[in-house]
């Protein structure tokens, strides 16, 4: 945790075969705030580097505490997931473990919401521990001087560029109800899980190719093709909202970061041994399947949307979250 997204496996790809949340995106225009910053730039940085160390610790932490430590350092759709990978940390290797852990030496403010708008966010990138990959965390704060909490923890996708915001020292603009962008953060959104779906995926002028979007298209038909006619695989993407986001410099468009659900589910036209995933086991507990299976992840995505042009996802995690088979 986090676990970059496009290598996320599916779940025929992973079985053998033996036989809003609700939008919190601050004022209504994104200009509404104070135009100072909810907090001075130092400050920022030091609750950013102690928000991202406790999300770090907490994340690897399989005992009692580290649950308790997990509700203090996430929030939402970042706790359930964190809280579902911190399951499957006994049946993992030190590797696994060392894949996934956030670095806490280099955490670096990229953007703070202005005083005024709520909830607080402040915008950090850090990096994974062993690989250097980008990190971007949004911390949220739902009352002024409130505890900062991981609201979303997303490796960026490789060549992803984000631009720059407005200093710590002025603040960045909430995204308000996205007046002024190329498109409204929820039809980007919508845009983005009508044209990963399977099957059917529906294509979209609103965003640019992206990794992302291509590996989930072809991990898709893959899994189907697995099944060599023996049953079917679907996948579904549910939009669930608006996390947060704040405003690009000089009005060049926002960084939103959004939560969906994806379903992926699997069933046999006759009863076949299947061996599940062993994170699908380990979460669980189910060590075998015969005739269906359903998977429930959390997807988390960063998009870049400008003032005119293509929305671009630029960050994506995703972490399995319940599954059932039988």
């Amino acid at each position: 945790m986090p676990r970059p997204a496009i290598r996320r496996r599916g779940i025929a790809a992973a079985l053998a075969c033996a036989a809003m949340l609700s939008a919190c995106t601050g004022s209504s225009d994104g200009e509404t705030g104070s135009g100072s910053p909810a907090m001075a730039a130092e400050t920022a940085q030091t609750t950013a580097a102690s928000a991202v160390s406790a999300a770090a610790t907490s994340s690897l932490d399989a005992t009692p505490a580290g649950a308790a430590a997990r509700q203090k350092a996430f929030v939402g759709a970042a706790l359930e997931s964190a809280n579902a990978y911190a399951k499957t940390l006994p049946g993992r290797t030190a590797a696994e473990k060392a894949e996934a852990e956030l670095a806490t030496s280099s955490v670096k403010v990229l953007g703070v919401s202005r005083s005024g708008d709520k909830p607080q966010q402040i915008l950090a990138q850090t990096t994974l521990k062993k690989t250097g990959a980008a990190v971007l965390v949004l911390l949220v704060a739902d009352t002024p001087g409130g505890p900062f909490k991981a609201a979303a923890v997303t490796p960026m996708l490789p060549d992803a560029k984000l631009d720059a915001l407005d200093p710590a020292t002025d603040g960045s603009a909430a995204i308000g109800d996205g007046k002024g962008l190329a498109t409204r953060p929820q039809d980007a959104l919508a845009a983005f899980a009508a044209s990963v779906k399977y099957p059917d995926p529906t294509a979209t002028k609103v965003l640019a190719d992206d990794p992302l979007s291509e590996q989930l298209r072809q991990s898709a038909r893959a899994q189907s093709q697995a099944l060599n006619n023996q049953g079917a695989f679907t996948q579904e993407h549910d939009p669930k909202g608006v996390l947060g986001g704040l405003r690009l410099k000089g009005g060049n468009g926002a960084i939103v970061f959004a939560h969906l659900v994806r379903n992926d589910a699997i069933a046999m036209r006759t009863p076949v041994k299947l061996t599940p995933a062993k994170e699908l086991t380990l979460l669980t507990g189910i060590k075998q399947i015969t005739t269906e299976a359903n998977l429930t992840s959390n997807e988390i995505v960063a998009i870049v949307i400008p003032a005119s042009g293509q929305a671009r996802i630029v960050a994506a995690s995703d972490q399995l979250v319940a599954g059932s088979g039988r």
